[in-house]
């Protein structure tokens, strides 16, 4: 029988940060999985071990050097824009069906209930494999290919999905995820970089909030 195992998908960022303390707070039997693409910043691995370690729980690492972002395949130096959004040097394709599935495939083993993913209402408006719908498929695929779970099958769960980025924020302070331990920059640098779009729109958030953000920039605005 399936027990309230959980294994959230940890990237390091604000949101999935969020979805491990909100997991945390659902007092689930919390696994961190964390996927180590091609080229990966250390920075942000080190936000998902670091993370994780502060709850406590076990942290996965999954190494996957032939994913690889846009920018690394089409050689535009993280400076591609494609119909004005600069989102686009960031691209995987396919990517939540690969890192989903690599999450059900330990989710089966460990006879999990959960698999918790970050997505935020601002991501289904641009990354298609973010969508509800797309999330009711991979859940219905899950549920179809399982031969190890006795008729009690794992779900995605995506607690997030109704929130903008200004509400996980605020969300994440009421619940006191420690937001200077999360890496929001698409760039290689020490600190956040201020310019990329990760730093703009979480900049644009905590000014909004009134908040200061706990991590350092290395360029910001004035607030």
């Amino acid at each position: 029988m399936i027990n309230d195992k959980a294994i959230v998908l940890l990237s390091g960022g604000l949101d999935s940060a969020t979805c491990l303390y909100w997991a945390k707070n659902q007092k689930y039997d919390i696994y961190a999985l964390t996927l180590n693409y091609y080229d990966r910043w250390i920075r942000e691995i080190e936000s998902a071990r670091q993370l994780s370690k502060n709850v406590n729980v076990k942290l996965i690492e999954v190494e996957i050097p032939f994913v690889k972002e846009a920018f690394n395949v089409l050689g535009y130096e993280g400076e591609y824009v494609k119909d004005g959004d600069v989102r686009w040097p960031f691209y995987i394709p396919v990517k939540n069906l690969m890192f989903y599935s690599i999450a059900a495939h330990y989710a089966e083993y460990m006879n999990a209930k959960w698999i918790v993913g970050g997505h935020n209402k601002q991501d289904m408006e641009f990354y298609t494999d973010t969508t509800k719908d797309y999330i009711y498929t991979l859940n219905r695929l899950f549920r179809d290919g399982c031969m190890l779970c006795d008729n009690s099958y794992y779900e995605i769960k995506t607690p997030l999905v109704e929130l903008d980025r200004l509400q996980v924020i605020k969300f994440a302070m009421d619940i006191h995820v420690p937001l200077e331990m999360t890496w929001s920059c698409h760039r290689k640098t020490e600190k956040h970089c201020g310019k990329c779009h990760g730093c703009k729109s979480r900049m644009e958030a905590f000014k909004a909030l009134g908040t200061k953000d706990p991590v350092e920039y290395e360029f910001s605005v004035t607030r």
